[in-house]
């Protein structure tokens, strides 16, 4: 073995040493897992072996050159080694720095960035040069366990260190636990108990059995973590801020629940299924554990950044390297609903005597739409055309192929298949942790629905019903008499209604501030008037053109939608009593219905100060990679 690969162990365990560190800087929510360092110990190794053979090549045309020279010193080839084996990652990583949400390179157009590539070149050459005079008498083995010690330090520290500080809290708190569960994506056209032909949730239709149905939910967007964010704030996207192309929340606008529950005593945590919803977009706040692995930690490291652009960069030139719309091998931005749920559990079962509040997402019903095998033998139908659980972003779909009626059929089974199964992995948990018994209470919901060629619409990129129309079902300890409510409500009631069935009242965002406004635009469902009329919006603001905006205002038998902003701005009114189409704009025919609800949604937003025009910067993307990773943004 030549002094290059003697050498590559020490170089990989410093350069995992330093990704690691950086990846628990940012993480510092996670605990800290010696898998990390090893997985990235692992992938450093690789990239030193790839990087040898070039580094190999210059060699030996050095020595073809100046043949009679002695041969370099460990040391020197081992800095030759570090060059070849740390600029590309350290390039990647300063370009990456410079692209944005939706594979936006804009940015590189400025100086800027390549001003930054040349700096990096000149000091690898300045290393280079100056680097191995000072090296040639410098013992290999010094310096070999210098890099061991200083590398093992960084990685361990955080074992002794531990990860962020919770402040103690109040033991004393009596109540129930209060346990969010949103079935991500799960619309409500599929669901029995809600008007769906096929019994494909058996547990949760039980569930309903003693509980509080409400039959008109909406979520307030088809996008994961806004939806997410309003129900634990209580409030709409274009008040708590956050949106696709700025993923960020900022917690002291609009306080999550998580915090009014932790001020109270309850410990908090929660356990989600899909990277859209990382710790970083401000989602955690007040959760004492936030957990949000969904891949294996490596794929959090700057090394494994240039490996998932190479990918994206392979997949986007050689059709075959698509594999289905998942090219990122090892890592696909979720885990399966028993994972997430095992988690949940042993956190509830930890023996903290403190009443909890949880929150669990389970991603299993999103796109692709692929159960197992038993699953598919008891939903799934024969079928003999082209579509599978990959939709139109499959690698065998056609270009300018039009879905017919088996297909969309086809698809909305393979869901179905799906949906049987994350209701008995629910089912499993909820009989786990005692639900019939314990002094628990249940809101369940979905953040979105989910369309498969309604009005020729897939997936949930629009506001048709089937994209926004949602479960949504409250359980209090121990049940109650079953009701089904037609009242109109949507993911902002949810806020105020953890609270109150964990007998907590909302408290204002300043509480020296008095005169401070309504802290949430939701309602406590447990003391809504079923006979009730209300306004209710659907937000729709996530899409990569942040210009691109719809809206609806539900009203009575009306939907309002409003679609663009400024001069692209378009209104449509959409009758929803049966048999209702949502491609017939009654606008024309109603101009005074249209007025009136054109009113009354500029009066329900101006009442927050929602301002569309003033709210269009992006920015944050925590989420950037996820978000390519499932489909949301284009870089493929």
């Amino acid at each position: 073995m030549g002094p290059r690969l003697r050498s590559l162990p020490f170089l990989a365990l410093l350069g995992a040493a330093v990704d690691t560190v950086l990846v628990r800087a940012e993480f510092v929510h996670r605990p800290p897992e010696l898998r990390l360092f090893l997985q990235a110990w692992g992938l450093w190794l690789v990239f030193g072996l790839l990087a040898s053979i070039p580094a190999g090549l210059l060699a030996r045309r050095r020595r073809r050159r100046h043949p009679a020279a002695a041969p370099e010193p460990t040391l020197c080839a081992a800095l030759d080694l570090a060059v070849w084996l740390y600029l590309p990652v350290l390039i990647h990583a300063r370009l990456d720095a410079y692209t944005s949400i939706g594979g936006n390179v804009a940015a590189l157009a400025a100086p800027g960035p390549w001003i930054e590539l040349a700096a990096l070149l000149a000091a690898a050459f300045v290393v280079l040069h100056f680097g191995k005079p000072l090296l040639r008498r410098r013992p290999a083995g010094r310096v070999a366990a210098a890099v061991t010690a200083l590398s093992l330090a960084a990685v361990t520290w955080p074992y002794f260190a531990g990860g962020r500080e919770i402040p103690a809290r109040s033991s004393t708190a009596t109540g129930p636990n209060v346990l969010l569960l949103v079935w991500d994506t799960a619309r409500a056209k599929s669901l029995a108990h809600l008007g769906y032909d096929r019994e494909t949730t058996p547990n949760l239709d039980r569930l309903t059995e003693d509980a509080l149905v409400f039959t008109q939910a909406r979520s307030v967007s088809s996008y994961t973590l806004t939806s997410h964010l309003s129900m634990l704030t209580g409030v709409y996207p274009s008040n708590h801020g956050a949106r696709m192309v700025r993923q960020r929340i900022d917690p002291l606008r609009t306080r999550p629940v998580a915090e009014d529950f932790a001020r109270a005593g309850w410990r908090t945590g929660a356990f989600v299924g899909t990277g859209v919803l990382r710790a970083q977009t401000g989602i955690d706040w007040a959760f004492e554990v936030f957990d949000d692995q969904v891949d294996p930690p490596l794929c959090d490291t700057h090394a494994w950044a240039l490996v998932h652009d190479l990918q994206s960069l392979a997949a986007s030139l050689v059709p075959a390297l698509n594999f289905n719309g998942n090219p990122h091998w090892i890592q696909d931005f979720q885990r399966p609903a028993p994972e997430v749920l095992d988690h949940a559990a042993a956190w509830i079962e930890n023996g903290d005597p403190r009443p909890w509040f949880c929150l669990i997402n389970l991603y299993d019903v999103h796109w692709p739409y692929l159960p197992s095998a038993a699953a598919r033998a008891r939903w799934v139908d024969a079928y003999g055309g082209p579509i599978d659980g990959y939709s139109k972003r499959s690698s065998s779909f056609q270009k300018g192929y039009q879905l017919d009626a088996a297909d969309k059929h086809h698809l909305a089974e393979l869901y179905d298949g799906e949906m049987y199964q994350l209701d008995a992995a629910v089912d499993a948990f909820l009989e786990r942790i005692d639900l019939a018994h314990a002094d628990t209470a249940l809101v369940l919901t979905s953040d979105h629905g989910e369309a498969f060629g309604e009005a020729g619409s897939y997936e949930h990129d629009d506001i048709l019903e089937s994209q926004v129309r949602v479960p949504l079902l409250v359980r209090p300890p121990g049940g109650t008499a079953p009701r089904r409510i037609d009242t109109p409500v949507n993911g902002i009631d949810v806020a105020p209604t953890l609270l109150a069935l964990a007998g907590l009242g909302p408290q204002a965002p300043a509480d020296d501030d008095p005169g401070h406004p309504q802290r949430f635009t939701g309602r406590n469902l447990l003391t809504l008037d079923p006979d009730e009329q209300r306004d209710l919006l659907v937000e729709d603001r996530d899409h990569l053109d942040p210009t691109d905006v719809r809206m609806a205002l539900y009203a009575g038998p009306w939907k309002l939608e409003r679609r663009g902003l400024g001069d692209e701005m378009r209104w449509s009114l959409i009758d929803l009593r049966p048999p209702a189409n949502e491609r017939v704009d009654h606008a024309r025919e109603h101009p005074e219905v249209l007025a009136d609800l054109q009113a009354r949604f500029d009066a329900l937003r101006d009442s927050w100060g929602a301002d569309d025009r003033a709210d269009l910067a992006t920015g944050g993307d925590a989420n950037l990679e996820t978000l390519k990773g499932l489909g949301y943004a284009d870089g493929e």
